[in-house]
């Protein structure tokens, strides 16, 4: 299994295009903390990134992604003053999409922008372990090829406007995000830790594999360690130190994050799914799920019903 796929898959990503900004020296667009997360494809000529205190060049063939909470600036020039982007979106009554043009008369630069959108990340532990900025550079090399071809795409479909081509670039930007994971986790040096870097871990990554394609098997840290090929307390150990819980710890975790996709996702009984999880009976599901959720299986459950049924009066 494909862990990576099958973690985003349970998270519900949706991206959106944003549109194209056409943006000429001097230019500045401030942008305030986001909910979601954003990213940015430049297209042709560089700007430079500020968050958090540091500047980032991007230049032609970059992608960046910005994780939400956290307030940046794109501009042209660390020394230009960036103005807010709602100034720069007022001539379009504050819609995004389409194409944005802004700046004076200088060096041009174009940035294909969108936004990620992930639901269901309480537990998520590909969340948990993104960086607030995910940079990946357009000169670097074989591993982002891919990478490039596909931005090339993007940039593409938002200039021909042909019919339908919102949907070919918001599913293009699917396909960015994955590229862009795949090319952060395979620059990772080995000593640093974290799930990502666990997912290309020789012997953990297997038994990432087996937790995520057989969530309801009876699993032990001996018969973990023995898919890992390791003693039992050096397998212990390592698991922790690079993911950064225990295994039964991040099983368990795993288990409520796919309890609760299955419960957002079809009417199957808590009996059922609390033995596609792993468990035999539903005290036992209960008690797990109120203390990695906060409340009960059925609290949660009323909760989506709830969430849902405005969006079904509105539709009809």
């Amino acid at each position: 299994m494909d862990v990576l796929a099958d973690t985003l898959s349970s998270i519900r990503l949706r991206s959106m295009i944003n549109g194209r900004m056409e943006m000429s020296a001097p230019w500045g667009m401030r942008v305030d903390a986001r909910t979601v997360g954003m990213f940015y494809v430049v297209s042709r000529g560089s700007c430079v990134l500020e968050l958090q205190g540091k500047q980032h060049m991007l230049a032609a063939g970059d992608f960046v992604f910005i994780l939400g909470g956290v307030p940046y600036a794109l501009k042209d020039s660390p020394r230009t003053r960036p103005v807010a982007a709602s100034e720069i979106y007022a001539n379009r009554g504050g819609r995004c999409g389409g194409v944005i043009r802004y700046g004076g008369a200088g060096a041009p630069t174009t940035i294909v922008c969108g936004r990620f959108v992930f639901e269901g990340t309480t537990l998520s532990p590909l969340v948990a372990s993104l960086p607030p900025i995910l940079h990946v550079k357009g000169d670097g090399g074989i591993a982002t090829r891919w990478l490039e071809s596909t931005m090339q795409f993007v940039a593409s479909e938002m200039e021909a406007e042909q019919p339908g081509y919102e949907t070919v670039a918001n599913r293009l930007g699917d396909v960015l995000l994955v590229q862009a994971l795949r090319t952060y986790v395979a620059s990772l040096p080995v000593e640093q830790g974290g799930w990502l870097r666990a997912l290309v871990d020789p012997q953990l990554g297997v038994v990432l594999q087996r937790i995520h394609e057989r969530p309801q098997e009876p699993w032990t840290v001996e018969s973990l360690a023995r898919t890992a090929g390791m003693s039992r307390s050096v397998f212990a150990a390592r698991f922790k130190s690079l993911v950064g819980e225990g295994p039964l710890t991040y099983l368990t975790r795993w288990r409520m994050h796919k309890a609760m996709q299955l419960m957002t996702e079809g009417a199957e009984s808590a009996s059922a799914i609390a033995q596609a999880v792993g468990y035999e009976t539903d005290s036992a599901f209960v008690k797990a799920f109120k203390r990695h959720v906060g409340e009960t299986p059925g609290s949660f459950r009323r909760r989506l019903k709830e969430r849902e049924a405005p969006s079904a009066s509105t539709s009809s």
